[in-house]
């Protein structure tokens, strides 16, 4: 969603082509937006024991030359990553060509991509300056720079009559809106399970399962769907507040809506810290973000939560990495 956010934000008439998973969400979304596109192999890299990771040693080659192949057939001018295994060969394979790359960033805490690909990237763009202050930073200084988390202009602008229509609430009681990423949140669906009576008694509840958590249900306080995408902006116009992990680009969307949020951020044994950092980076922001004790019940946590503002926080970060990259191109050419 940030790359496609970033893509608009792109002068009309610029060649977009989008490499990536053949197995993520991207080959299904991308198309549909009229960009090209090309998968190509990916290896993950894990901070755990699999047997996957000596299959993956082998991937990761192949995808660098599948990428070097198919930059060598597209000629582009400049190549943008915001991350993730599958950008790490395409970086690399543009470092081979010698064409430009710019990478991004999303949370507080540098993922190992990240980390792998900064040596062969021209320009780091950030989504935190807290990534910025620590030796990752400090490294890549003269390439770095903090820029922000985009988002999808069109979030900002979604219909609660639409969102009404869709749920079938009444607007009597406030929304609240559970989402854990577009794969769900196992944590967060437990929480619906054991409280899901007295949440419905206090709120309308919005519960984005996740894809294969869950299937669509509707109720007369409860309204379930595996995965929203153009109907998020609207649910997102209806809720007063929300129950959520606290992936970077999901907070990202939290702070310009100033939707308040009881966060169950990944812990450090399910992930690399990230999300607790960017947990603690939001809380430092805004008062409308809170980090949830797990010994107490959501429900009486999130009835403690501010009401909603009216107001939204600008968000031009889409449009500075978009910038960037023109810049950049530039100077290439």
């Amino acid at each position: 969603m940030p790359n496609l956010a970033i893509a608009d934000a792109i002068p009309p008439g610029t060649k977009i082509t989008y490499i990536g998973s053949k197995k993520g969400i991207e080959s299904q979304l991308v198309p549909l937006k009229g960009i090209q596109f090309i998968s190509v192999q990916t290896g993950k890299f894990r901070r755990y024991f699999s047997l996957l990771n000596f299959i993956d040693l082998f991937r990761i080659p192949i995808g660098i030359i599948q990428a070097y192949l198919v930059l060598r057939k597209i000629k582009p001018n400049i190549v943008f990553s915001k991350g993730g295994f599958v950008g790490f060969p395409v970086v690399v394979a543009a470092w081979l060509r010698r064409i430009p790359a710019i990478i991004h960033e999303s949370d507080a805490i540098p993922g190992l991509a990240t980390k792998l690909c900064a040596p062969f990237a021209k320009k780091i763009l950030l989504g935190y300056k807290q990534t910025n202050s620590e030796a990752f930073g400090l490294k890549y200084k003269k390439k770095t720079q903090v820029v922000g988390n985009p988002i999808r202009p069109e979030i900002l602008k979604g219909s609660t009559a639409k969102a009404k229509k869709l749920t079938g609430f009444k607007g009597k009681k406030p929304v609240l809106l559970i989402i854990g990423g577009s794969a769900g949140a196992q944590q967060l669906n437990k929480i619906v399970r054991e409280e899901k009576d007295r949440l419905t008694e206090i709120f309308d509840v919005i519960h984005i399962t996740g894809k294969g958590k869950g299937r669509k249900q509707k109720s007369k306080s409860y309204f379930a769907i595996p995965y929203a995408n153009k109907e998020m902006k609207d649910l997102y116009a209806l809720a007063s507040l929300a129950l959520s992990r606290a992936g970077a680009n999901s907070l990202a969307e939290f702070e310009a809506l100033k939707l308040p949020t009881l966060l169950y951020p990944l812990g450090r044994h399910q992930s690399r810290g990230d999300q607790m950092a960017n947990t603690q980076a939001m809380i430092r922001k805004h008062k409308f973000f809170s980090l949830a004790a797990e010994n107490k019940e959501a429900h009486s946590q999130l009835i403690l939560l501010p009401k909603r503002s009216k107001k939204q926080l600008p968000n031009d970060s889409a449009q500075k990495i978009a910038n960037l990259i023109m810049q950049i191109y530039s100077q290439a050419t």
